[in-house]
């Protein structure tokens, strides 16, 4: 019989212990934070692209799907490895109100069902984010000379195998996709992988 898990509101309790009972993952507080401010799961809730459950009364509720992705990127992780390792950190998944998060599989599977309207649901959450946040940082952090810095990055991510849709052969002859990402201040506006 499958569960139901969902990020459930919870009250703090800060206290000192030893390392061995701390989560590797502390540094994370001040972004979740400011996520919670955004309202994140609110608008992660809002998207039905992002539900692809037939009963959501079982499963993951795709803010835990969206929160696990951010904490284990956003602390260094690469993988969906990386994603399910965030399992063993007990101190961490009672922060976030959290009984289990996915593993490899369930990860896989809902990236796969997202399809076209999942991932623009995705991008207009960043954008949206990235408008709420912008105004809130002081000027002088974002500013060079003046102007709000922008910069546009094309990287080449070279891949072999018979599956890479839309690879296509690079100047150096090897096949890749281009990871085209747009930046505006600190943040990652855009990105398209093609």
């Amino acid at each position: 019989m499958s569960k139901h898990y969902s990020l459930r509101p919870h009250r703090l309790d800060i206290e000192f212990r030893p390392a061995c009972r701390a989560s590797a993952h502390g540094c994370q507080l001040a972004p979740l934070a400011l996520l919670e401010q955004f309202g994140l799961r609110q608008r992660v809730q809002q998207q039905p692209a992002l539900d692809s459950r037939t009963d959501q009364h079982h499963g993951f509720d795709p803010e835990v799907y969206v929160v696990c992705f951010l904490v284990a990127f956003t602390s260094g992780g690469v993988s969906l490895a990386d994603v399910e390792r965030l399992n063993e950190d007990e101190p961490l998944k009672a922060f976030l109100g959290v009984e289990k998060f996915p593993d490899q599989s369930a990860l896989g599977e809902w990236l796969r069902a997202l399809g076209a309207p999942g991932w623009q649901a995705l991008r207009q959450i960043n954008r949206d984010f990235l408008a709420w946040a912008l105004p809130q940082v002081k000027a002088e952090r974002l500013l060079q000379a003046g102007r709000l810095e922008s910069f546009f990055d094309d990287t080449q991510i070279e891949v072999s195998g018979k599956w890479f849709e839309g690879a296509t052969i690079n100047s150096e002859g090897n096949w890749a996709l281009s990871w085209q990402t747009l930046w505006v201040g600190p943040f990652v506006a855009d990105q398209s992988l093609s």
